[in-house]
């Protein structure tokens, strides 16, 4: 087997590999009822999955004496020009997204997101990709230049022989790198700025708040990555390894997204629905949290926009949540910020606020006013 072949069969597995990731990623989220993410994190993940496709397309055809269909190869040279700027300015367009859900926990008035934001964040990424296809076929049909179109050296894909599509790419690139790094920057010199707010959120929550924006400066070294090395395959497309960094990082962001505890939970189906929301994901309201644990205690969320809860009763006679409440106050607690406050009488060191086994709802109404215990510090720096 010679080296050509050899690299020409790894980047095939890679690319399977890749596409295979950010299915088992997406279909959870599509038809799993526990499982809830906001529109933005859809057009993020099935962004990615298109860049995957685009360059499994070629597969079983990089290696035949005769060039691929030309329909083929120039439906593919469209994809691997449209593909990059799509992560790119899509992850910039969610990370816009996560930076006014923290933006929004500087204000003692939380508002829910505007429907025509989100759906425009979400769309825009898409946009741009389309605008890249149709200025590869201007550059393609006008003046009948077909033959422009052409399997690379290194027979991974095809591409255009023009250096316009890398210089607009490029540009395009450039341009949502430069407002992405900064606003990174400057949401984490916020966050431990106003770490005293996070605080006084529930741990899940504020857990959510950390392991998303981690994730995303991930999705940022990729595709600074993604960028460097798609310039290098395409100015010198040599048969070497270099354009394996394509399919390889789409795998890293696969496992970044895919690995979260609720995606995770939704392929056990066998087992009984444990659902896990949070503040980020889920694009009803800015802050909810709605966890169900697994040690048999039950949550009621309380989102940032004043609802009104009343605890319910357990169950008597139930030995894990201990004697029932019969005079549960009805006063409606107010909160100010995201909490999540078990009703189920049994401890745990991940669930504050929990008393063990009370014997009546005194105990319950002993408890520090829930405003003082949930209500985050106002003084943002």
């Amino acid at each position: 087997m010679s080296s050509g072949h050899a690299l020409v069969v790894l980047f095939d597995v890679t690319v399977l590999l890749a596409i295979i990731l950010f299915l088992c990623t997406l279909l959870p989220a599509v038809f799993s009822k526990s499982v809830q993410r906001s529109i933005g994190w859809y057009s993020l993940m099935t962004a990615w999955l298109t860049y995957s496709l685009s360059y499994g397309l070629l597969i079983g055809r990089q290696e035949e004496p005769i060039e691929p269909p030309l329909g083929l190869c120039l439906f593919q040279t469209l994809l691997v020009y449209a593909v990059p700027p799509l992560v790119a300015v899509g992850t910039l367009c969610y990370y816009i997204e996560f930076y006014l859900i923290v933006s929004s926990l500087r204000s003692n008035n939380p508002r829910r997101p505007s429907f025509s934001r989100t759906f425009c964040l979400a769309i825009a990424p898409w946009l741009v990709f389309l605008m890249i296809i149709l200025e590869v076929l201007l550059l393609v049909f006008p003046g009948k230049r077909l033959h422009l179109v052409d399997r690379a050296a290194n027979n991974f894909y095809c591409h255009l022989e023009n250096d316009i599509p890398n210089q607009v790419t490029a540009a395009v690139i450039i341009a949502a790198m430069v407002i992405l790094i900064p606003l990174e920057v400057w949401t984490g010199i916020s966050m431990y700025r106003n770490w005293e707010v996070f605080k006084r959120l529930s741990r899940t929550d504020r857990q959510i708040f950390i392991t998303v924006y981690l994730r995303l400066i991930l999705c940022t070294i990729a595709a600074v990555i993604a960028f460097a090395f798609s310039m290098l395959a395409f100015v010198f497309p040599a048969p070497d390894a270099t354009s394996l960094a394509y399919p390889t990082l789409p795998i890293f962001i696969a496992f970044a997204f895919g690995t979260q505890r609720d995606l995770l939970q939704a392929w056990l189906f066998w087992r009984p629905s444990q659902p896990y929301g949070s503040i980020v994901f889920n694009g009803g309201t800015v802050i909810t949290t709605n966890v169900y644990t697994s040690w048999g205690a039950q949550t009621t969320g309380i989102s940032t926009e004043t609802q009104t809860q009343e605890f319910k009763p357990s169950p008597a006679g139930d030995p894990l949540r201990g004697p029932a409440l019969s005079r549960v106050p009805k006063t409606p607690a107010t909160l100010s910020t995201s909490t999540a406050i078990l009703t189920n009488p049994i401890t745990h060191p991940d669930t504050p606020l929990v008393v063990a086994h009370p014997a009546s709802s005194q105990t319950l109404r002993e408890l520090p006013p829930l405003e003082s215990i949930a209500k985050a510090d106002t003084q943002i720096k």
